[in-house]
């Protein structure tokens, strides 16, 4: 497991370092959110294995987890676990469940045990009760491999998120129109209080940027503010933490669903991109801020509706 610092293996696809984008190994993904892919993979990290799954937050992004399932005969389920246990120490958590009533399920794990190398690689266990079937073989269980250096991976991108927060905060110092919505439910919450909140958000959600100062001042923790700059050219949509600004690839689609009530009480929302709010069915407010937004050049509006259920 010597080389789990510099990358993992994915089979005859071969040896991949670590800040590999998704799309460099899958080619070709049109979608825009998490993604993943299962491969054939016939041996990793020493063990037999039948298939490795990766997965990205966005197809532009590096592959941070990979998932191999572990060849059923190969090697006993207990010899896989001492030899991480020789390779890596004592597991930092550990957690049994072999005397359940469905420990003999390939349904249910019986042992899952995690680690941390010393190059800050997370590695975890997962024996299942019984063989799981799965595409390329039966599997015994899932060894897990993760690049947790959330700086590192978002690196690429924080020059041009910093740089679009710093054109926004221009934008904002000479407003032009600014149009305010209250609403009785939630809107997009911040994240301040995460200390990878850069790296996340250039990762996950690169269109979420920090509402400036002149414009978070004049909202409360349900409102939200539909603003342009002094030209009226570049508009945006905030509440007091977080603003996007309208019209790019990924914040020019308005999703408006009205939920009505049934069993719950329902509920009227606005999604852009990463962007919502959400109020009661029938609310005022989202139908007045839908009306503003149909006036933006460059959006389309797409309703949706449906029961609270």
């Amino acid at each position: 497991m010597d080389d789990t610092a510099k990358g993992f293996h994915l089979g005859d696809a071969g040896f991949f370092p670590w800040g590999t984008r998704f799309d460099a190994v899958i080619p070709g993904i049109e979608d825009t959110g998490y993604c993943s892919r299962t491969l054939r993979c016939a041996e990793a990290l020493g063990f037999t294995t039948l298939s490795a799954e990766i997965a990205a937050s966005r197809p532009d992004r590096p592959i941070l987890n990979i998932t191999y399932q572990l060849a059923a005969g190969a090697m006993a389920a207990k010899g896989v676990f001492a030899r991480l246990v020789i390779r890596l120490g004592a597991p930092h958590t550990i957690e049994r469940d072999e005397f359940s009533s469905y420990a003999s399920s390939p349904d249910h794990v019986v042992l899952y045990a995690t680690w941390t190398t010393r190059d800050g690689i997370s590695v975890g266990l997962s024996i299942y009760g019984a063989p799981r079937a799965t595409d390329f073989g039966d599997s015994l269980g899932a060894l897990y491999l993760g690049w947790g250096d959330l700086e590192a991976a978002a690196a690429p991108w924080m020059t041009d998120w910093q740089a679009a927060n710093e054109a926004v905060a221009r934008d904002a110092q000479s407003a032009g129109k600014i149009e305010r919505f209250a609403v009785a439910y939630d809107v997009r919450a911040g994240d301040a209080d995460d200390p990878h909140r850069i790296a996340n958000r250039c990762l996950h959600t690169p269109d979420l940027l920090d509402t400036p100062g002149p414009i978070a001042r004049t909202l409360g923790e349900k409102d939200f503010a539909l603003w342009s700059d002094a030209s009226g050219q570049r508009w945006h949509l905030s509440t007091r933490a977080v603003t996007i600004v309208l019209g790019r690839p990924g914040t020019s689609l308005v999703k408006v669903a009205s939920i009505e009530p049934a069993r719950g009480g329902g509920s009227e929302s606005i999604d852009v991109g990463p962007w919502w709010a959400r109020d009661a069915w029938k609310s005022r407010a989202i139908e007045e801020a839908v009306r503003a937004l149909a006036r933006v050049p460059g959006l389309t509006i797409e309703r949706s509706s449906g029961y609270d259920v």
